[in-house]
């Protein structure tokens, strides 16, 4: 391909994408919304946490339509499509009668779910498509934006419900994502095939610029290889670190003797050490690879876990907040980098959505009732967490030694497809 002709401001792409990817960290200030919908709606707290339970459950079935949109009808509308399904379920979840509460699994589960799928796949591979050379720094400022968009939308959601209520505020955040986000992803469009920026001065031998030049496997492709399974099993077993320990944290805070605001100020700091943690890791990786990368994050998180388990001081319990934040948090950098690296970028959101089945069928169904079951059958937190520990382990071995595929040059491609052409033309 000639990297000469011109293509749209990759940088502009870039902000568009993030934009769209700030308006769908909503989804992490989901907590929020609880009591005042539960108040309204006359359920109880934990019935309105379900809903935002299923919610996440239906994100892996927007991530693997997405990915697969992107590739038939662009990121555009792909995103278009995204934003409208994400303001509608805030829309409609207002619109619900207070008599048919289960409305919500519809509204709230449903819809959001499937947006959140859609904008983030959507933006993520859309912004790190036009960043080849630098995908660890576009895929961490991706992470960061999505994650730490809560930061500032939960307290300003929050000020909105106590001021005008929950049903006026679900209007206002549901129409103020549609406007927002379809405003930003106009313009944007995935990187052509075989995409390098100009004046990209890398060594012929360079893992970035060599993967540009290689086909895309398509998900079907992939999901034929023993890299899939890595991937898959990645996904599924390093969150069960975090769905295991970072609950326990304000309990084992509490137990300790510590108050409620001691285990608040350790949730703040978490949530700005992760976003510091996915830039910092995100840009390291264009250093030191993924593979690597992903061991750090390894590392931090098993030795978040045994300060979690030994803590003796609030510090040691700080301490464990900051290393979760940086190990778990930094591994959503690598999974960009690591799909498109082994698949190629033209398929890479598809490729992450069946990845994804991973993370729903493990970390979501069986991490769950595997932790529950420790806690219940040993009557302490300690088995669980060493569980997590163990799962941790277990993704990094598989996650950094993902073979890579057999995959044509793009020269041998186009040969092939004029070949095929020239004998279908004699017959």
């Amino acid at each position: 391909m000639d990297n000469a002709i011109k293509t749209p401001n990759r940088t502009g792409i870039l902000v568009r994408a993030l934009i769209v990817l700030a308006m769908c960290g909503i989804v992490n200030s989901a907590a929020v919304f609880v009591s005042p919908m539960a108040k309204h709606f006359g359920w109880t707290t934990e019935a309105i946490a379900g809903v935002a339970t299923y919610m996440a459950f239906m994100q892996t079935p927007g991530h693997i339509i997405s990915g697969w949109l992107l590739g038939k009808i662009g990121a555009k509308k792909t995103l278009f499509l995204g934003c409208i399904l994400l303001g509608l379920a805030f829309l409609l979840s207002g619109m619900v009668p207070s008599g048919s509460p289960w409305m919500l699994y519809i509204t709230f589960s449903v819809l959001q779910g499937l947006g959140v799928g859609f904008t983030y796949t959507g933006s993520t591979y859309c912004a790190t498509g036009w960043y080849p050379d630098k995908r660890g720094l576009a895929s961490g400022l991706c992470m960061a934006f999505n994650g730490g968009s809560a930061t500032f939308l939960a307290p300003l959601i929050v000020k909105l419900i106590s001021s005008i209520g929950i049903i006026v505020t679900l209007y206002i955040v549901g129409g103020a994502i549609i406007v927002i986000g379809i405003c930003a992803a106009i313009g944007l469009k995935t990187a052509p095939v075989g995409y390098a920026p100009a004046g990209w001065k890398a060594k012929a031998d360079d893992p970035k610029l060599a993967a540009t030049q290689l086909e895309s496997l398509t998900p079907a492709q992939a999901f034929r290889t023993r890299g899939y399974w890595h991937l898959f099993l990645g996904y599924g077993l390093f969150p069960t670190m975090y769905i295991i320990c970072y609950p326990r944290f304000s309990v084992l805070i509490s137990d300790a003797g510590y108050s409620l605001s001691a285990a608040t100020i350790g949730v703040s700091i978490y949530s700005i050490c992760n976003v510091i943690g996915r830039l910092g890791m995100g840009a390291l990786i264009d250093k030191l690879g993924y593979r690597k990368v992903y061991t750090i994050c390894g590392i931090c998180s098993v030795a978040s876990s045994l300060c979690l388990m030994f803590a003796h001081s609030l510090a040691m319990f700080y301490i464990a907040y900051v290393l979760l934040a940086v190990g778990f948090g930094a591994t959503n950098c690598c999974h960009p980098v690591a799909v498109q690296e082994t698949y190629g970028s033209k398929y890479a959101g598809g490729i992450f959505g069946i990845c994804m089945l991973g993370y729903m069928i493990i970390c979501t169904f069986i991490s769950p009732k595997i932790s529950s079951a420790l806690v219940k059958a040993t009557g302490s937190y300690t088995a669980s967490m060493i569980y997590a520990i163990i799962a941790c382990i277990i993704a990094v071995v598989v996650y950094t030694t993902i073979p890579m595929p057999k995959r044509r040059t793009l020269a041998e491609v186009a040969a092939e497809e004029k070949a095929a052409q020239e004998k279908a033309a004699q017959v």
